[in-house]
């Protein structure tokens, strides 16, 4: 969406009202003008895909932008560096950042709360607000939060205003609580046996493996990736004694070899804290590990390494 008319303003106008416009110019980057900042909005299309974080703190209204991740950042030292806070970061992308890989790109704002990007054509701000309202608040208090904190004109809240596919618009103090995987492990030093094709070491032949393994001592604790119900536990041939698992969304978490069960089938288990079972060498196993397998609700097994902090 883009402002028109008087409605339209360069952010970085705004803040030299602030600041005045030198010490606006010392705060930026060098080679940087003020008036660029107005593409970083979110009512406007965001701009290079790497702004100096500085701007974030400097400018009153929300911007938003693309991050590369560089060697050695985490997701705290992001947040600080862009004005915001952790949990907004995560909503924002629905991604615990559990792990974060140097060159990926996360998406950063300088709110505290949710940057919601719109699915598709004909979202309403009635249905988006009362979607992620809560019931702690007022709905009709939080459209008009809404509207003012993204500059949509008044008339928003006497019509039932529409976004298109892609606009992304900033809902204050929301936070989304993520049902992602985390390790099913508390530690863990390496994967033994990656997601993929591999030479099986005791069939002797090329097969495709569906989950990875992950060598630890005999005996570790073995708890839920994610939470949810337990559909199978028991001897299920070369996987040994395993615990299946199945999610709220119909996927289903595998954990394998283990040297004993410790939760009955329609068993409700929590995430990271349910103890499954202990890591051990059953089935068709070379030594002590997890083998540990995600499926999807169609059937489909995926890279668990992958999904590790994301739903």
């Amino acid at each position: 969406m883009k402002l028109k008319g008087k409605n339209r303003w360069s952010l970085a106008a705004g803040l030299g009202v602030l600041l005045g416009t030198a010490a606006l110019s010392s705060a930026l980057a060098p080679g940087v003008t003020a008036f660029s900042y107005a593409r970083f909005s979110v009512l406007t299309p965001p701009g290079p895909a790497e702004p100096p974080s500085e701007a974030f703190r400097l400018i009153p209204r929300l911007i938003h932008a693309r991050h590369k991740v560089a060697k050695g950042e985490n997701v705290r030292s992001i947040a600080s560096d862009y004005g915001t806070d952790v949990r907004s970061l995560q909503s924002t992308n629905s991604n615990e950042f559990i792990f974060m890989s140097r060159g990926g790109y996360i998406r950063v704002h300088n709110g505290k709360g949710l940057l919601y990007e719109v699915s598709a054509d004909g979202e309403t701000l009635s249905g988006i607000a009362a979607r992620f309202c809560g019931k702690s608040r007022d709905l009709k208090s939080f459209k008009s939060e809404i509207v003012e904190d993204n500059g949509l004109p008044p008339s928003a809240l006497l019509v039932n205003h529409r976004f298109s596919k892609g606009d992304r618009l900033y809902l204050p103090a929301v936070y989304l609580d993520l049902d992602t995987y985390r390790m099913p492990l508390r530690s863990f030093g390496r994967i033994s046996s990656r997601f993929g094709t591999r030479y099986h070491p005791i069939l002797k032949r090329k097969i495709f493996h569906n989950g990875c393994d992950i060598p630890m001592p005999l005996g570790t604790p073995v708890y839920p990736s994610r939470s949810g119900t337990v559909t199978f536990s028991g001897w299920k041939g070369g996987y040994g004694n395993v615990v299946e698992v199945r999610h709220k969304d119909g996927s289903m978490c595998r954990y394998g070899h283990l040297s004993q069960t410790s939760v009955a089938v329609g068993e409700t288990v929590q995430k990271s804290k349910t103890l499954l079972g202990k890591v051990g060498s059953t089935g068709m196993s070379t030594g002590p590990h997890l083998h540990f397998e995600i499926i999807t609700p169609s059937g489909k097994s995926v890279n668990p390494m992958a999904k590790i902090g994301k739903k």
